[in-house]
């Protein structure tokens, strides 16, 4: 069943050889940055050595990405020029997806493209049925806000008012609704330099909080069943190594165990060598306290960092 979707990251043709052969009939769809319609898409910009080789030979589906945090100018001024490239995409390339972070631009797209299909990304933050109600006329898909990972009840929710595809994030570890998140991804997107660790103080001084964000490992995807049509794998920067990709995509296709700081998250991802037992992410879950009020988190990560410091 095609259930990923899966990052571009700049390696040579024969990579995506071995990606297609071995796990072509799990993907549905490898996702790359848009290039030449004038908006970032909401990451550092990264190499494109390969890129045109790829969208030209390779046989996997492609999703480009129109997804900054925020735009520069209206939507209404942003939208020929990104219109104008998907339909040289389309054209040349075949390319019919397109992920954005903007409802205006969705709309737009779906009225000049309808051959397009139109995901809401991650980025837009959708988490509540209201929400679905003011974006499901123009989307076809949504990356459900990452607040919504320890939340199986909100899941639902959004399972039963949805009818579209619904897609998780697996692996980006973000913490679920960090107050920085907005100025951190506008960094990402426009910023010369990539930027700092936004998070990095405050998980300095609360560690733990690292056990609280928005991944899942493949060994806990069971947990989700029934919750969603899709699963996205992060790591157009973090996986860049060819190794490494290979690893965490294989692990989380066939759902074999990886620790934490395996998965090729993002900033606040566990560091050290911390296991999250199946019982303690089962009681994450269903736990009814926030994570200031329940020390089931804070009391296991200080466990586990006295384990390592004295092994």
């Amino acid at each position: 069943m095609k259930t990923w979707n899966i990052p571009y990251v700049d390696l040579a043709p024969p990579f995506w050889d071995e990606i297609t052969a071995q796990f072509g009939e799990h993907i549905r769809s490898v996702y790359f940055p848009m290039q030449n319609g004038g908006v970032a898409s909401g990451r550092p910009q990264q190499p494109i050595q390969f890129l045109n080789e790829f969208l030209d030979n390779s046989p996997l589906s492609k999703t480009v990405l129109v997804n900054p945090i925020i735009f520069p100018r209206p939507a209404e001024q942003v939208a020929p020029a990104v219109i104008a490239e998907l339909m040289r995409l389309g054209d040349e390339h075949g390319v019919n997806r397109v992920t954005v972070s903007n409802l205006t631009l969705a709309r737009l797209i779906k009225e000049a493209l309808p051959n397009y299909a139109v995901g809401a990304s991650i980025l837009m933050g959708i988490s509540t049925p209201a929400q679905v109600l003011m974006i499901q006329e123009y989307v076809d898909s949504i990356v459900l806000d990452n607040r919504l990972l320890r939340d199986l009840s909100g899941l639902e929710r959004m399972r039963r008012t949805y009818a579209g595809d619904i897609c998780l994030i697996v692996n980006e570890a973000c913490l679920p609704g960090c107050p920085y998140r907005t100025q951190h991804f506008y960094e990402m997107g426009y910023g010369k330099d990539f930027p700092q660790s936004l998070c990095q103080e405050i998980l300095n001084e609360h560690p733990w909080l690292r056990l609280t964000g928005a991944w899942i490992l493949p060994q806990h995807l069971d947990y989700y069943e029934g919750l969603y049509d899709s699963l996205k794998l992060a790591g157009r920067v973090t996986l860049r190594d060819r190794a490494r990709y290979h690893q965490v995509l294989e692990a989380y296709i066939h759902r074999k165990k990886l620790l934490p700081r395996d998965i090729g998250g993002g900033p606040a991802s566990i560091l050290d060598h911390i296991d999250m037992p199946d019982k303690l992410f089962e009681k994450i879950l269903h736990c009814e306290k926030n994570c200031f009020t329940c020390t089931v988190c804070r009391d296991y990560y200080e466990r586990a960092a006295f384990k390592l410091q004295v092994a």
